[in-house]
């Protein structure tokens, strides 16, 4: 099956094939092409994706899906046009290009095709990482719930690891989950190495979503990521262009978005990482070995500050994760990525244990008030497939309680703006980012 999509103005060529249980997405560009991408920030150094499906083949997999994979796979670097590599159906095509905006599919679609539709007794999937807000997502949701783990081959230059993540998913394999670790290099399609779509992740479990009788496909979202709490201003996420894009995307094919614990702080996915099972699965760390993170990295420093406010006998030396490079770098930016998390785990730590974060502590709003951060933000029901929304808020509610009208206003409002703007704030952000090279 061959197509053509282009990436910036010019033309390029895709076709897929398969071969010995790898599906390829070929990319056939030329010099022209490969200029104008290096010269931005993102740039597309592969021509070839390759996913192993196993014993699933090409012509088993709905065109809608390939469809989706295509875009999800593709999209950051397309210029003005996409020709899809199959003809897919109507209502596919339709809908992605009413929310498509950078660019449109000008490839025809097929009346003869009938629109994706998951079968009667389907079951939800979840793009799982192993990480903590992944595994509380599959903590509230539904035991049939089939996590798909997309393991990047390793490069010897990375310092990626994926021991922890196999781990984590042959732990739940032992407990009956239909885990599917699917090799996938799409992040190798880039420079640097990521996701080419913010929900690229989910190409696998996409592409499978048919012969697992899949209705939709989680995602471990949390509330800072939805509603931009810890971020300077409060985002209407059910009004915004990620929510309409993606949820139209999906739903196009036949797939339901599910944002389980898009109402959940990650005060609150760790809270029930502390009381489920599943926290003995998760490891958010991406560099070190299964239980043990290298404790070097920005999700190392959050996650371990964290775990001390809740946790007051948890022993770490943050002194020693706080000298290298990454984690100044982030805690110099400003606002500093998700800053109630910081904010909230120094109010509930002893300061006098760490005194190392007394420069932190002078700079975050240490006013703010953060408990309703334990709580579930309900509204966020609506992130949630009607099929599933009773079974996983009745599993939410065995963990947290429901955050309260005052709570909900406190989110609603959230704003950071006038606290950042304050000449002491800025004062003391310099103090901090001076501070590194005397630690």
């Amino acid at each position: 099956m061959n197509g053509i999509f282009l990436i910036g103005v010019d033309i390029t060529k895709v076709s897929i094939n398969e071969d010995k249980g790898y599906i390829s997405f070929i990319l056939e560009t030329d010099e022209d092409d490969i200029s104008h991408l290096s010269s931005s920030k993102i740039s597309l150094v592969k021509n070839k994706s390759r996913i192993k499906l196993g014993d699933v083949k090409l012509n088993e997999i709905h065109p809608d899906l390939i469809g989706l994979a295509t875009i999800l796979m593709c999209h950051q670097f397309i210029g003005k046009r996409l020709v899809l590599p199959v003809e897919v159906s109507p209502k596919f095509l339709e809908g992605a290009n009413s929310v498509l905006s950078k660019y449109k599919i000008t490839s025809k679609s097929n009346d003869n095709i009938s629109a994706n539709k998951p079968p009667v007794r389907s079951r939800p999937g979840l793009a799982y990482s192993g990480g903590a807000d992944s595994c509380a997502a599959l903590a509230v949701m539904p035991g049939n719930t089939v996590p798909i783990f997309m393991q990047r081959p390793m490069s010897k230059d990375s310092i990626y690891d994926s021991e922890a993540p196999l781990k984590s998913c042959e732990e739940l394999k032992e407990v009956g989950y239909d885990v599917q670790v699917i090799e996938c290099d799409l992040e190798y399609l880039r420079k640097p190495v990521g996701f080419p779509s913010d929900l690229a992740n989910a190409v696998p479990a996409v592409l499978l979503s048919q012969s697992l009788g899949l209705d939709s496909i989680a995602f471990g979202t949390v509330l800072e990521s939805a509603y931009g709490i810890g971020h300077e201003k409060y985002i209407d996420y059910g009004n915004g262009s990620h929510w309409r894009f993606y949820g139209k995307l999906f739903s196009s094919a036949g797939i339901d978005l599910c944002l389980p614990v898009a109402g959940v702080s990650e005060v609150g996915t760790s809270i029930i990482g502390n009381l489920s099972p599943f926290g003995e699965f998760s490891q958010s760390c991406i560099r070190g070995k299964w239980n043990k993170p290298c404790l070097k990295c920005w999700k190392c420093f959050r996650k371990e500050l964290l775990a001390i406010s809740l946790d007051s006998d948890k022993k770490v030396n943050l002194k020693k994760i706080m000298e290298n490079s990454e984690v100044q770098i982030r805690l110099s930016a400003y606002p500093i990525s998700h800053e109630n998390v910081i904010i909230y785990s120094i109010q509930n730590i002893d300061i006098n244990n760490f005194p190392v974060l007394k420069i932190l502590r002078n700079r975050i709003d240490m006013s703010t008030k953060l408990d309703f951060l334990r709580r579930w933000y309900s509204p966020s029901l609506t992130f949630i497939p009607e099929k599933w929304r009773t079974n996983i808020r009745n599993k939410i509610l065995k963990y947290l309680e429901l955050m309260s009208k005052e709570d909900e206003d406190v989110v609603l409002n959230w704003n950071m703006y006038p606290f950042l703007e304050l000449e002491s704030t800025k004062k003391s952000h310099g103090k901090l980012t001076s501070f590194w090279q005397d630690l």
